[in-house]
């Protein structure tokens, strides 16, 4: 009984780790040589204030972005392993825009390595992009809202709950847990941004990191 409490234990312990190191497999030869020629994309994105299917940042962070394909067309969950790595070897050479981007690259090589969709993958990029929000927010300690590591921050903690949310729970997320993480976990709504910009002077452009600012740690 012992042993089996302990298996248990250590099972759900591996499930809820939020390490996409521990979900995706480590980068074959070809993998390694693509990241170390790998080159920034045309134009990265920079955020915009839309909770919708177009929001995008860097190179990777949004919904079908950048949307490579396999050469063989399939979906993702009728790709052999031999098949998923060539795929995955065309994300390595594309560099990541900065910290941020490299956690929505890394979902997308576990979207990838999953088979589908998985809400796992949604789960780690929200535990993952919450840890950099904490750790942009000890960054910003002494200086003010508007400093680029409080937009760091925001964008951030907004990407871990967009990601959990809009777009990729599908059946996954009742109507009852999406409010409450849009509501409770996302630390500012499309209302409260708009009462945030007023009560410190922002402008449009300023709650999310300015054209040009990396979020690196």
């Amino acid at each position: 009984m012992k042993n089996t409490i302990l298996m248990l234990f250590i099972s759900i312990n591996l499930l809820y780790s939020n390490d996409f190191d521990r979900l995706n497999s480590s980068p074959t030869q070809e993998m390694l040589l693509n990241k170390k020629n790998s080159k920034l994309c045309n134009n990265p994105a920079m955020a915009k204030e839309n909770f919708d299917n177009d929001f995008k940042y860097g190179c990777f962070c949004g919904k079908n972005y950048p949307n490579l394909k396999s050469d063989t067309k399939k979906e993702y969950k009728y790709l052999s392993r031999m098949e998923k790595d060539k795929l995955i070897s065309k994300y390595y050479l594309i560099k990541p825009y900065d910290d941020i981007d490299n956690m929505c690259m890394q979902h997308d090589i576990c979207y990838i390595y999953e088979g589908r969709e998985d809400q796992l993958c949604n789960d780690v990029l929200y535990s993952e992009m919450r840890l950099l929000s904490n750790k942009f927010y000890e960054e910003a300690r002494g200086q003010d809202s508007n400093s680029k590591a409080m937009r760091c921050e925001r964008l951030s903690s907004d990407i871990a709950v967009i990601f959990k949310t809009i777009f990729g729970a599908g059946n996954n997320l009742s109507m009852m847990r999406f409010g409450m993480f849009m509501m409770v976990n996302t630390p500012m709504t499309v209302m409260s941004k708009g009462i945030q910009k007023m009560s410190h002077g922002m402008n449009d452009s300023s709650l999310y990191p300015l054209p040009n600012e990396k979020c690196d740690l």
